[in-house]
């Protein structure tokens, strides 16, 4: 079964990417965040209301590429067995510069058909990558905002 990935093309800079995934993840994915990304051995739990995701940065190199591995995770879909799929996946962003305009390669390993939330996933990141697309070229990203109160979620 083929993984979940995606590229885009961002006419920025890779240290602008870089610094996207690394340090501005509240901007375009979720503002509900706890912990850092910046460099190989920090951790952060990102929430989208009752789904939570933790993650382990394994790499962070500068610029070139950085991947994340989900170390625990609880997806709040009650049509799925496993609410916790995502746990061992690998999240892995690759960055390709010429210039001022970098190709951003993104492969969720292991999100693949086989996995119940996969149809789910896929319209997210398909969502979340043109967040940060947005993020990165104009400024203002389309992240999951937590509610200021209540259960119902917020997207921006």
């Amino acid at each position: 079964m083929k993984d979940y990935n995606k590229s885009i093309i961002i006419n920025k800079p890779a240290s602008a990417v870089y610094a996207a995934i690394t340090g501005h993840i509240q901007h375009w994915w979720s503002n509900d965040l706890t912990g850092t990304a910046a460099h190989t051995g920090d951790s952060f739990t990102i929430s989208f209301g009752e789904t939570r995701k933790t993650f382990n940065i394994e790499k962070a190199t500068p610029d070139k590429q950085v991947i994340w591995k989900c170390v625990k995770a609880h997806i709040d879909m009650p049509s799925l067995k496993n609410k916790a799929e995502w746990t061992g996946t690998r999240l892995i962003w690759t960055l390709s510069a010429v210039g001022q305009r970098t190709t951003l390669s993104f492969l969720h390993e292991g999100l693949n058909p086989d996995f119940e939330c996969y149809d789910m996933c896929k319209v997210a990141w398909n969502e979340f990558l043109a967040s940060l697309k947005a993020y990165l070229t104009t400024g203002k990203g389309k992240p999951f905002l937590k509610p200021a109160e209540g259960p119902s979620a917020v997207y921006n």
